[in-house]
């Protein structure tokens, strides 16, 4: 197997476990191909194709019109999908093996997941992303690319790679009920690929990445699930420990300069936290943190986070100070409004909103958890200030925001364009087509708040340019090497420079 050439261009790389499929003599394996594979493979529903079983890999490319097609890509409600299972897949693979599968325009690759070192550093095949020339970006726990696109926005960076696992058990909204398989769709890893379809995306765990598939890079976004960490979560501190020496793998291999961590603020005082800037203290000396309120960086929401910035060189890195704009001067919320009118509006009266006025708070007024201890529950198109928006944002809940009516009988969610605006995102940021409302307010709620991102990525290009201009000037400041030299009056040796 030429791994070179067949990680050569390649756009995603895959991983899994194998399953299996029931036979008369015993079970086989079942090679299933999801839909994002096939669709970043540019494979389309009805197309023939041709399988073919090699000693150690299985190959899998578009079949030319004078060829006969050995199978057929199948679909279900339009998409492509392809469900394989024979003896000879079987051999090369087996059942409950994990794998990777390399994509690549019209090609797929299928074989056992390698092994790797630990602390391996060596020469990188050429993906998609090669030829990007700006300060290229790895992105640990990409999401739908949040922190990428705030320090693409500074015009500096560019994505290199982009990895999340994007399983179902990270996305509970996807279960249809109980009993039922749920339909899925990595939505987070495909809107990832829409937004940067010149980057490099690994679908599947970061502890089996394989140190060939990692590009150079220069910084290193990490966002690493925050359930163990956040209020609102499982608040289980310490069970992450396991990713630490992945993420010092991977970023090793990478050859990163700077590390970017974005994450609520009590992960940055866990094991986990600690553990990870130990590991790295040699070769990233220069640690900054700061606590940030998206509020005061200019954003209309309120969503506290703990940042923290790993540099290999000395620099006069800082984060930006919080912006001390006078109410009068801020944005109102209808300024990120699509509109008031075309909307849809639910009565007050009668919904959970209404319960969450009159029972709810009755029941637990001496808790302090009601609706009347959200200030910003109901907010006019004149607010100035809304609450943070979570996950759940789908389902009314007593600690988020929804515009409120101008008769005050009437509320609304927030459309999921209004929390791109609120967020910060970009115009040209899309979500994948066939992404639902409740999906797009899961992953927004997962996500991140732009501006203030944006903010210290500038800080952070800037340090890089200040040691890379220091680097410079150092290796061009060289004394012309000669061997000419004379003795002067004094007896003394003089070098002379022609």
């Amino acid at each position: 197997m030429n791994l070179s050439h067949i990680l050569d261009g390649a756009t995603m790389i895959r991983n899994y476990r194998t399953s299996s499929k029931p036979r008369k003599h015993g079970a086989i394996t079942r090679l299933w191909l999801e839909k994002p594979v096939l669709r970043a493979g540019k494979f389309v529903a009805g197309a023939g194709i041709i399988v073919q079983t090699c000693a150690d890999h299985v190959h899998i490319r578009a079949a030319m019109k004078i060829e006969v097609a050995s199978h057929i890509v199948h679909h279900k409600k339009g998409e492509p999908i392809l469900d394989l299972a024979n003896t000879d897949i079987d051999k090369v693979l087996g059942i409950g093996v994990k794998i990777d599968i390399v994509v690549k325009p019209g090609e797929l690759y299928v074989y056992r997941e390698m092994t790797f070192e630990m602390n391996f550093t060596g020469q990188r095949p050429e993906f998609c992303s090669h030829s990007l020339k700006k300060y290229r970006l790895i992105s640990l726990f990409c999401g739908i690319g949040g922190l990428t696109t705030a320090f693409v926005n500074t015009g500096a960076c560019e994505s290199a790679l982009g990895l999340d696992i994007d399983e179902v058990a990270n996305n509970p909204f996807d279960w249809e009920g109980k009993g039922k398989d749920p339909s899925y769709r990595a939505y987070s890893i495909e809107t990832f690929q829409l937004n940067y379809p010149d980057s490099l995306v690994y679908w599947g765990d970061l502890k089996s990445i394989n140190n060939l598939y990692v590009p150079k890079c220069d910084i290193a976004l990490i966002s690493a699930p925050c359930v163990e960490y956040s209020l609102l979560g499982g608040r289980m501190e310490g069970l992450l420990e396991h990713f630490v020496p992945h993420m010092v793998r991977v970023l090793r291999q990478a050859e990163v300069r700077a590390i970017f961590i974005e994450n609520v603020p009590k992960y940055f005082n866990s094991d986990t936290y600690h553990s990870f800037v130990s590991l790295l203290q040699m070769d990233f000396p220069y640690v900054y943190h700061q606590k940030i309120d998206s509020y005061d960086y200019g954003s209309i929401d309120h969503r506290i986070r703990g940042y923290s910035v790993l540099l290999s060189d000395k620099s006069e890195f800082s984060f930006p100070e919080p912006i001390k704009t006078p109410t009068s001067r801020r944005k109102r919320l209808k300024d990120y409004l699509s509109s008031t009118k075309d909307r849809t509006w639910s009565d007050i009266e009668g919904s959970t909103m209404g319960y969450f006025y009159n029972q709810h708070h009755q029941q637990y007024s001496e808790t302090g958890f009601t609706a009347a201890k959200n200030k910003k529950l109901l907010v006019t198109e004149n607010a100035v200030e809304i609450a943070c928006i979570t996950k759940g944002y789908g389902k009314i809940q007593s600690n988020q925001s929804y515009l409120l009516d101008k008769d005050q009988q009437r509320f609304s969610k927030f459309t999921p364009q209004e929390i791109l605006n609120i967020l910060g995102y970009p115009g040209w940021f899309k979500f994948v087509d066939g992404c639902s409302n409740t999906r797009q307010y899961e992953l927004l709620g997962n996500s991140v708040n732009v501006r203030p991102i944006e903010a210290i990525a500038s800080r952070v290009v800037t340090a890089l340019m200040e040691i890379d201009i220091r680097h410079q000037s150092k290796s061009s400041f060289k004394v012309k090497e000669t061997s000419v030299y004379e003795v002067n009056a004094d007896g003394q040796i003089a070098f002379v420079i022609n």
